[in-house]
């Protein structure tokens, strides 16, 4: 059954006015607009009380329309207030990556080494190193099926036994040269542990040791090699400097230089 337009008047049969769209539903709304739109042109004198209460009506819809299309208020800052704490989050997250915060020092990560070991700490002493060498000790310690703490005990017991229980370590600090991390060869770290981190920093840094104990004492000399690896120092190597020897044998402990500053002793 045909169908008259009542946008434009056309005749169609569908279930929409193939001339001008009427029907569809994207187009209603903008045919009944136009047809309002058409409708108040008529001369005021003109209108009946029907059509002033009908173009009321229709603006009171109109009003409520653009009331409800109208944007929140506090829709834009919520949307601001997200926006900035996304942004925050992933700053955040960046400058963790690249060491800028809750980062740490070159002497902050050779301290915490003789720390873990005087303490038995298994957790804080892994921490020490790149993730490759700690994954060997994690696969090591699981392999001998002993617990951390016992682990750490059996790993240090040479020391328990030189220098007796409860034995200090006291660290001392001297020259820090710092290495280019394109001249520091990892090759042979690589070899070892099938990969290797990219260094941003690489530092030689020269640290003297002093053990302390109910049995007895020593001092070493060490040349710990620390580089910079995600915003964090860990340590890579290190070699120590027997140094001379005196006539009896010993150590002679005057060829340790003087150190600088930084001295702790770890109990």
């Amino acid at each position: 059954m045909g169908k008259i337009c009542k946008s434009c008047g056309h005749y169609y049969s569908g279930e929409y006015c193939d001339k001008c769209g009427y029907g569809k539903p994207a187009k209603v709304a903008e045919s009944v607009k136009k047809y309002r739109k058409a409708a108040r042109k008529k001369p005021l004198r003109m209108q009946t009380e029907e059509d002033k209460k009908l173009y009321a009506k229709w603006a009171k819809e109109e009003k409520q329309g653009q009331v409800q299309k109208r944007t929140d208020p506090k829709a834009k800052v919520h949307f601001l207030i997200v926006v900035v704490i996304a942004a925050l989050i992933v700053l955040g997250f960046a400058l963790y990556k690249s060491g800028a915060v809750f980062s740490n020092t070159k002497e902050e990560v050779i301290q915490q080494y003789f720390t873990a070991i005087s303490q038995g700490d298994y957790d804080k002493f892994v921490k020490c190193f790149p993730k490759e060498i700690k994954r060997e000790y994690d696969d090591d310690r699981q392999a001998s099926g002993l617990s951390k703490e016992e682990y750490m005990k059996a790993l240090y017991q040479e020391f328990t036994d030189t220098y007796g229980a409860g034995y200090s370590i006291t660290v001392k600090f001297g020259d820090m040269t710092p290495l280019s991390p394109d001249d520091y060869d990892m090759t042979a770290y690589k070899e070892q542990h099938g990969s290797a981190p990219k260094l941003s920093e690489v530092c030689e840094v020269v640290t003297n040791i002093e053990f302390r104990g109910a049995k007895g004492s020593q001092q070493s000399k060490l040349f710990i090699y620390v580089g910079r690896s995600g915003g964090y120092w860990h340590i890579f190597g290190m070699d120590e400097d027997m140094g001379s020897i005196n006539a009896d044998g010993s150590p002679n402990e005057g060829e340790i230089p003087p150190v600088v500053e930084n001295e702790d002793t770890i109990k």
